[in-house]
């Protein structure tokens, strides 16, 4: 992350859905934040719902001894929720914390759906 980007805030870890259909790390953590409601009406083939609106959100994350170095990806409806979550875990100390972006756009470039 540049300095300019830590100073402003922002976060340095997203890739487009393309870019995570094409080159992914496939054992590496995939985290839904939406809702359990959005996650039922269909969600990504291999990701584990985790609500990030929910209060016991960062207990959850804890509990999952998620890699520190290595990517975690997380995406949600539209993308917002998941740059939350990203800039979330990079605060807990999880570098590789990577917003995918929407769960459409994800599926409209190849991501396998459940």
């Amino acid at each position: 992350m540049s300095f300019l980007s830590r100073l402003m805030g922002g976060s340095s870890n997203a890739m487009s859905p393309s870019d995570y259909v094409a080159d992914h790390d496939a054992d590496a953590p995939l985290l839904d934040v939406r809702t359990p409601g959005e996650y039922a009406g269909g969600h990504l083939k291999g990701s584990v719902n985790v609500d990030v609106m929910a209060p016991d959100f960062q207990q959850k994350i804890e509990a999952m001894n998620l890699p520190a170095s290595g990517p975690v990806y997380l995406y949600c409806r539209s993308g917002n929720r998941s740059g939350q979550a990203a800039k979330a875990l990079q605060q807990m100390g999880h570098e590789g914390a990577t917003n995918i972006g929407g769960f459409e756009p994800l599926a409209k470039a190849g991501a396998e759906v459940a």
